[in-house]
């Protein structure tokens, strides 16, 4: 068989469905794991995201691979789509070896993506050009859905792999730092008091207390925020509110973990997750492409002339 009869749309739309049909055993099989071994066994065990991005990746970045030969395999032929397929995993090969971010997972990850967005861009200009009528406006819809997928792909992956958490015991009128983390914390103060209607002895049927926050990023007031640490009384359990501050490029999570009035102490979790605004965009982006390919089927009239190459 001839090598250059491989790279066909037949071919990578097989390879492409096997692929997700692997992802989806593996996920589903993570998933029913727990629930069969706590029936045959009676034990409780749980899958982490380490487990599921462990056995997952490699067929994800696959499959951003096999976009791109998708995207392209009408346009250039096939021996050109077998060296861009070789140059990616050949970089890829060597972001993973000199690691630039430190993160296996981004590293690898970065140069498929790149080529995917760019072979996107690339298809949606040939619509753009090529097109007209009903046809235009389905391409336009369908590559702006390719994008906003791969900007979902893009910030779950970074997001999950460059994320930084840590915990740490402070005191009213003191601040604390996290270990790598650019922020510190200040507590300015608590407030407690009884909510809700009275339950057996108490005033309220939970007891809720406020704590003020200063926080800081590199040694500069960042913001302010309140967060709350509450004891329900009746059902003897314990709910927290976060403290979240969504910027452009990070958002930033603070929670408390327990706190003791009497000491002034109270024990924080933070949280920075860098780009998860490129998760919320692209989603933005899918109904966006959603929405043109439904008002190029409902708006405009068919046209039996137009080009759909």
């Amino acid at each position: 068989m001839d090598p250059k009869n491989l790279i066909s749309r037949k071919n990578l739309i097989f390879v492409t469905v096997t692929a997700f049909g692997i992802l989806a055993a593996l996920i589903t099989i993570g998933m029913l794991t727990p629930l069969v071994v706590q029936f045959l066994s009676g034990m409780q065990i749980g899958m982490d995201a380490t487990y599921f991005n462990n056995r997952a990746a490699p067929i994800a970045g696959l499959l951003v691979i096999l976009l791109c030969a998708c995207l392209l395999v009408t346009h250039i032929s096939s021996r050109y789509i077998g060296l861009l397929l070789g140059g990616i995993v050949l970089l890829s090969a060597f972001m993973a070896m000199f690691s630039p971010t430190g993160k296996l997972l981004v590293d690898i990850s970065i140069i498929p993506m790149l080529a995917v967005f760019a072979a996107s861009l690339y298809r949606l200009v040939h619509v753009i050009r090529k097109r007209s009528g009903k046809s235009r406006f389905k391409g336009i819809g369908a590559h702006i859905i390719h994008i906003g997928i791969l900007l979902v792909i893009f910030g779950t992956i970074f997001s999950s792999a460059m994320k930084v958490e840590d915990s740490a015991v402070v005191s009213i009128g003191e601040e604390t730092t996290f270990e790598g983390i650019p922020y510190s914390v200040s507590v300015m103060g608590m407030d407690s008091n009884f909510e809700g209607t009275p339950y057996d002895n108490y005033p309220g049927s939970s007891y809720a207390t406020d704590v003020g926050l200063i926080i800081s990023k590199n040694g500069n007031e960042f913001d302010r925020g309140i967060v709350r640490y509450i004891t329900d009384i009746k059902w003897r359990q314990t709910y927290t509110s976060t403290y979240i501050n969504r910027g452009i490029m990070e958002e930033v999570f603070i929670a408390p973990k327990a706190l003791d009035e009497k000491s002034g102490e109270v024990d924080l979790y933070l949280r920075v997750v860098p780009f998860i605004s490129f998760l919320w965009a692209g989603i933005y982006i899918m109904l966006g492409g959603m929405f043109i390919l439904l008002l190029g089927s409902i708006v405009l009239p068919d046209n039996e002339n137009e080009v759909t190459t």
